[in-house]
């Protein structure tokens, strides 16, 4: 909860290491420079122990003794300019830090996440010209060590090392130095995928925190694999103390965790950019009480994100409300919720992706490729896990019309096939072709959005039609406004007026007393 706190007031910087490109299957830092350690023809035994000391610089000065600087530059832009699918930890990245990220390194994953096709959607700054004016308007990602497209300006070799940190002794009045003391004095550093061993980066923090005495400095963060022996846990976190680190833990080898607790903390952070400073735990004495078989208090953020949808239930969206409705709908489903718990975990991660893609624009960019190629490839996952035709070992390029294309036929064959599937993920799938449909025809109209398919507003009521009755036990009737003689339509047409807007909290107290109110499954049904 402190690092949220402090995301919600937009004090956190991400500071990205190696970890979070290997997640895209990039090769870590250690097992490139055993690579090319084993073909500069070092010894195997001996770059091991220059990797356990954390001596990377050492093993890189050893390398270009034998194959020269221009021959290991010419390896690092080889590898770390391939391109790989960005995983889901990039996207959620890109999604929660809009303003200042920095990262260590060379890749281009981070760029390609925050490229929504708009213009000067991002800058990159080489650390070496950190100080440099910056577009205020655009996201800032500063590449400490160079950037892979221009390998003649990374930071490699020992040398540049000591040009870009001090040569003797670190020195604080340098641009990189300058830019780290910084951020670490202003900002609350979050470092993900970090090993914070006793590099130079680490060198600087330490350096900082120990000018500054006794004075207070910032909360910084990591999320790291928690060792799995108690005494090495301990000297752990007494190393990321001494630098003024919290460590968040998770489960060895649970590297899903980061991707899960950025989701989680972008769902914190979203309804609380929609009810800021409300706190949505109502005590629950203070309101009148109301006897039900179900806590509905308990659902209230997912219900309040559902309202706006529940608006148009059953009813066609108009087509100057498509890009509202879309985006609503990428509200519900981006996240684990009351009403998307017990759905396929690939299906609903690519039901996420494909709803980013068709809501950001109406036009298709490269943010829409990057989130179609990342749905395409859950999808194709889920028909892996369920025996059916797939593509989940094509390593083939796939285009926008393609995926799209492809998948619709994919899912309509399972359904028609009759396969056994679950009843919600039946239903999850039926809104996916309807969605995929809305994909092609706007694919061929990208200047506008379309009017939706018939399909889409029924298939999605009937998917939220079963999740209230098979989790609440709550009978949704054909049309909305026959509930309550309109109460609740009523708030869910404020919601949809106000969407993206902040709500009073006397307005959730309304919806907290409204929803037990719904009507009940009958008694013996």
């Amino acid at each position: 909860m402190q690092l949220i706190n402090r995301m919600e007031f937009g004090q956190v910087v991400p500071f990205i290491g190696a970890g979070i490109s290997a997640s895209a299957s990039f090769p870590s830092w250690k097992e490139h420079l055993r690579e090319q350690g084993r073909t500069a023809g070092m010894d195997a035994g001996h770059i091991e122990t220059l990797l356990l000391a954390g001596a990377y610089e050492d093993i890189i000065e050893q390398i270009e003794n034998e194959r020269g600087i221009d021959v290991f530059a010419q390896e690092i832009r080889d590898v770390f300019s391939r391109t790989h699918a960005i995983p889901e930890i990039v996207w959620r990245i890109s999604e929660l830090f809009k303003d200042t990220v920095i990262t260590t390194n060379y890749d281009r994953l981070l760029e390609q996440a925050y490229d929504t096709g708009e213009e000067n959607a991002f800058q990159i700054i080489n650390g070496m010209t950190a100080l440099e004016h910056t577009n205020p308007e655009a996201v800032t990602i500063y590449k400490l060590h160079g950037d892979v497209q221009q390998p003649a300006q990374c930071i490699l070799s020992k040398n540049q090392y000591d040009q870009a940190y001090g040569e003797d002794r670190l020195n604080l009045n340098l641009q990189i130095p300058k830019l780290l003391a910084y951020h670490y004095k202003n900002s609350s550093l979050l470092f993900l995928g970090s090993s914070l061993n006793e590099d130079r980066t680490v060198q600087v923090f330490r350096a900082i925190k120990e000018s500054l005495g006794d004075e207070e400095i910032q909360q910084h963060f990591s999320i790291e694999q928690a060792p799995e022996e108690e005494p090495e846990l301990v000297a752990r976190n007494a190393y990321l103390a001494s630098l003024g680190i919290t460590p968040i833990w998770f489960e060895s080898g649970c590297f899903d965790f980061v991707e899960g607790m950025l989701l989680q903390a972008k769902n914190e952070l979203s309804h609380r950019s929609v009810f800021p400073g409300v706190d949505l735990s109502f005590n629950h004495q203070e309101e009148p009480s109301v006897a039900t078989e179900t806590d509905f208090s308990d659902y209230l953020r997912d219900f309040v994100d559902l309202m706006p949808l529940l608006y148009w239930f059953r009813r066609q969206v108009p087509q100057n409300e498509t890009s509202k409705y879309l985006s609503a709908m990428q509200r519900v489903f981006y996240a684990y919720s009351f009403f998307t718990d017990g759905v396929d975990k690939d299906l609903l991660h690519g039901l996420d992706n494909l709803l980013r893609a068709i809501s950001n624009s109406a036009h298709f960019d490269g943010y829409s490729h990057g989130k179609l190629s990342a749905a395409f490839h859950h999808f194709q996952r889920f028909l892996q896990s369920h025996g059916q035709n797939n593509y989940a070992e094509e390593k083939h390029d796939w285009n926008m019309r393609e995926i799209l294309t492809t998948a619709s036929t994919q899912f309509e064959g399972l359904l028609a096939s009759g396969a056994m599937t679950p009843e919600l993920d039946r239903h999850t799938i039926r809104l996916i072709v309807a969605l995929l449909h809305h994909g092609k025809n706007q694919f061929y109209s990208p200047k506008r959005y379309c009017e939706l398919p018939d399909t889409v507003s029924p298939e999605l009521s009937d998917y939220l039609a079963l999740t209230l009755d098979s989790k609440l036990g709550v009978v949704v009737p054909d049309r909305l406004d026959q509930i309550l003689n309109g109460d609740i339509r009523e708030l869910c047409e404020v919601v949809w007026a106000n969407f993206d807007r902040t709500e009073k909290p006397s307005f959730l107290a309304q919806v907290k007393l409204l929803m037990p109110r719904f009507s009940r499954r009958p008694a013996g049904i």
